[in-house]
């Protein structure tokens, strides 16, 4: 019986090996494509080292905030080519997305499937494009919004801001993130306080720039969109949203602010429902509210690119995980995100597909996990009880299933200041 154990265990960690090496290899093909993204960054990078290395930091270079100017300095202590290099230090980002899915999964069903969950997730298709192929840094602020879920999970409010304001410190897309925690502190499930550590984190990361000489309110303002260089004029820059059924032409800024108004009073309205029907924001709650939030805002927002809905992938995934019986909806994420690669998997400017469709699987995606998230609203709260004991770590008991620790409503709000 023992020799029958052993060699599962064997077999199984074989298996793991071989799917490791199948996601080093994915990675590895793609090391030499260069895109347009990607001459940018290293423009950004020759301009780096122009201006001194680590003393360059200190000066205006690029449109991104402080902490992506860290890693881009980071990429040239390796060895190899600016290219190498680069897609180094962005690859290296869906091994913290691993560590993060597999921290997750464990605390669902267990250590054993949690290195399943982190295999399949560096193994998504859009997961293995974005850093290695396309030469795209979306891991970057998404692994850290991963983290940011997992702590919120763990009932670590203070680590959980942490972590989304590192997201959000990488790119602008990491306020996807945001309203989750503007539903967990309305709802009752996290204080105030721990607010607190986002502005404190946010100078800590741009601190070491400042010092340099980077001019403080230049840093500290780098996402006022007055100030960015890059803008999207079209409502949709080839993503999956809900203007591709909707290709305006004209009054576009009017619209276009019309949108955003629009995208926040939906946000609004979904986390009011929630503390109004004062729902128990439980591991398996915070995960569905993040995934919603997750194709909500960037399903809505103007100017988005295919590339934003990176941590719709990601999420809907754990979701599925979370939620076995919505093992369809990364499916139909990951196929609408993949479709709306394919001018540039392709290298082609017309549209093998209709993006009608894509944007088609989005809205059922949407859909659903709305559903699902507005139908625990409405379903019967038990009644308050202790909070049970803080969970094991999967490591110290690997043959059962952990559930994290229920967060207990304690509170409600009905609005949301800033």
């Amino acid at each position: 019986m023992r020799n029958r154990l052993d060699r599962r265990l064997t077999s199984e960690a074989l298996l793991v090996l071989a799917l490791i090496a199948v996601a080093v290899l994915a990675r590895y093909a793609g090391r030499h494509e260069q895109t347009e993204d990607l001459r940018i960054f290293t423009a950004w990078y020759q301009k780096l080292m122009a201006a001194g290395g680590f003393e360059g930091l200190g000066k205006e270079i690029g449109n991104y905030n402080a902490p992506f100017l860290y890693l881009l300095w980071a990429s040239s202590l390796l060895p190899g080519s600016i290219l190498i290099k680069i897609k180094l230090v962005w690859t290296a980002f869906d091994v913290l997305l691993a560590f993060f899915t597999y921290r997750l999964v464990a605390l669902r069903w267990g250590a054993r499937a949690g290195v399943t969950g982190a295999l399949i997730m560096v193994l998504l298709p859009t997961v293995v494009i974005n850093a290695s192929f396309y030469g795209q840094m979306d891991a970057m602020w998404a692994s850290f919004a991963l983290g940011g879920v997992y702590f919120l999970v763990r009932d670590k409010p203070w680590w959980g801001v942490v972590f989304c304001t590192v997201a959000l410190a990488f790119k602008p897309q990491g306020i996807f993130i945001f309203p989750l925690l503007a539903l967990l502190v309305l709802t009752g499930s996290m204080k105030v306080l721990p607010l607190v550590a986002a502005p404190i984190t946010w100078v800590l990361l741009d601190l070491p720039a400042i010092l340099l000489g980077r001019d403080p309110v230049e840093l500290l303002t780098i996402y006022d969109p007055a100030r960015q260089s890059v803008h999207v004029p079209a409502l949709t820059s080839n993503a999956p949203s809900v203007w591709t059924f909707f290709p305006f032409t004209a009054r576009i800024e009017t619209v276009r602010t019309l949108a955003y108004l629009f995208t926040a009073a939906l946000v609004l309205g979904l986390i009011h429902l929630l503390v109004a029907r004062r729902v128990r924001m439980d591991a398996t709650r915070i995960v569905t509210a993040a995934a919603v939030f997750a194709i909500l805002v960037p399903f809505l927002m103007p100017g988005m690119h295919e590339r934003y809905f990176y941590l719709a992938d990601v999420l809907t995934l754990l979701l599925a995980i979370y939620r076995p019986r919505l093992w369809y909806v990364p499916m139909l994420v990951q196929a609408s995100s993949l479709l709306m690669y394919q001018p540039f998997l392709f290298g082609r400017n017309d549209k093998i597909i209709d993006p009608m469709i894509p944007a088609a699987f989005m809205l059922a995606a949407l859909i659903v996990a709305v559903h699902t998230l507005v139908t625990d609203a409405f379903a019967p709260q038990p009644a308050e009880e202790p909070d049970p004991a803080t969970p094991v770590e999967a490591a110290e008991k690997p043959e059962e299933p952990e559930t994290a620790r229920t967060l207990v409503t304690s509170g409600v709000g009905n609005t949301i200041a800033g």
